[in-house]
């Protein structure tokens, strides 16, 4: 019987009930990052010529992606719970042809204004999607596969972004790039509606299910029932905070790069790259460890580690003499380093391991989190309770470009900012952990 539950898992990407769900969620964030980067390397390298007005528009630029989450996940959260899920699938992902279609139009006129709003229509699109894409998954998969299923969910959404990552920086700023993206975001969202034809899920957990449409009151209303669930409250309140700084790093890694690091638009790939396939490798890893049965139990010392490899690529960075670097490297002090330069720089190069370090652990924290989440949530109101957990994590994310751009308002550097981060989870392994088993129900 061990061998075959084994088996089930090792096969759980090729089964009929778990790879068209999977492939659907891969395919959307796939595509949000390819049109998100894309966006980002243009400001950057493109529509931007400072420091401070490319922090601002970065910053800005996330804070309107998440901002939906926090404004719609309420109704979707009631809506996935109310309606079958297949069928809401099958809907979302047209709306996101529709979208991509608007976002290559954009990405052609290198317009600002149609830009933004592409990005503010996807994160309403993914807001929509995101509380089906977790509910969901318990309707599909029995409990003991629900760890190996979140581990792929969240690993490969990592790996979605890397490849979007990837192809959105170095397609959009290519020659013809703009036609190449604009084309491939429709194709992707073409492919990624084809795969939601094939999801298979049970009917809806709460038909009767009265949906309150005032966005505001249902979002205060299904905060405050969520509390109650003790344990899925506590993993929400952790992922929101995980998401806090990984949305300050995935924002601000280019610029970062560029004006810190003062190198190159490949440079900024191989950390973005870096950050996601460690990701990946935390959360698949994670679920071999705990053997199928999630806890909290070293979350706390994940939380240190992340604080320390943060303060590590900081002062990696204060500590290198960049105006040297012309001499060392017979290279004109204007020139941006490319990647193997500056893989020669110490001690700034350290700084790419303590990244490495911090998204492996980061991986490893937030798959636990959500099958908590998904296992100590009754199932008619587990779409709430992931919608919730959007909530949360989108206005945590928004705080963070809101005191980004206060930082940047104030000409506070990114690398203090970083620091005081470091600072913050320091304090937030006391407020969350300070009595962690209590949570667990």
């Amino acid at each position: 019987m061990q061998n075959k539950a084994v088996l089930t898992q090792s096969n759980l990407l090729f089964s009929k009930r778990f790879y068209p769900i999977f492939w659907v969620q891969f395919l959307g964030a796939f595509n949000d990052n390819l049109f998100k980067n894309a966006l980002v390397m243009l400001i950057t390298f493109r529509l931007s010529s400072s420091a401070g007005d490319t922090g601002l528009l970065i910053t800005f630029a996330a804070g309107l992606f998440i901002l939906p989450f926090f404004l719609f996940s309420s109704l979707a959260g009631q809506i996935a719970d109310h309606y079958p899920k297949q069928r809401l699938i099958k809907k979302i992902k047209l709306a996101e042809i529709l979208i991509m279609g608007l976002g290559a139009i954009a990405l052609l006129s290198q317009e600002l204004i149609l830009l933004f709003l592409t990005l503010f229509l996807m994160g309403s699109q993914s807001a929509f999607f995101g509380p089906i894409k977790y509910s969901v998954l318990p309707e599909i998969l029995p409990e003991n596969e629900l760890l190996r299923g979140n581990g792929l969910f969240s690993g490969s959404t990592f790996i979605a972004i890397l490849l979007g990552t990837i192809l959105g920086g170095i397609g959009v700023l290519a020659e013809e790039g703009l036609w190449i993206m604009s084309l491939a975001i429709l194709v992707v969202a073409i492919v990624g509606y084809l795969f939601s034809l094939k999801v298979v899920s049970g009917t809806s957990a709460n038909p009767q299910l009265a949906i309150e449409w005032n966005l505001f009151k249902s979002t205060k209303l299904m905060v405050s029932a969520s509390v109650k669930h003790k344990t899925a409250f506590f993993s929400v309140l952790a992922i929101s905070w995980f998401w806090f700084i990984g949305a300050v790093l995935l924002s601000q890694i280019p610029a970062l790069v560029k004006y810190d690091l003062q190198a190159d638009d490949n440079v900024v790939i191989a950390y973005l790259t870096l950050f996601s396939i460690g990701i990946a490798l935390g959360a698949g890893v994670v679920g071999r460890f705990m053997a199928n049965q999630a806890h909290i139990k070293w979350h706390w010392l994940m939380l240190l580690g992340m604080s320390t490899a943060l303060a590590v690529t900081v002062l990696s960075i204060e500590f290198t003499d960049f105006s040297q670097l012309a001499l060392l490297q017979n290279v004109s002090h204007e020139t941006l380093l490319n990647f193997y330069d500056f893989m020669s720089v110490w001690p700034a190069n350290s700084s790419f391991i303590a990244l490495g370090i911090l998204s492996v652990l980061g991986g490893a924290f937030i798959v636990p989190l959500y099958t908590l989440l998904q296992t100590h949530t009754p199932s008619v109101v587990r779409a709430r309770m992931v919608a919730v957990n959007n909530i949360m994590n989108a206005f945590l994310m928004v705080l963070s470009a809101v005191l980004l751009m206060l930082g940047f308002a104030l000409d506070l550097s990114l690398l203090n900012m970083l620091m005081v981060l470091a600072l913050m989870n320091v304090v937030m392994v006391v407020v969350l952990f300070k009595k962690r088993f209590i949570a667990v129900e």
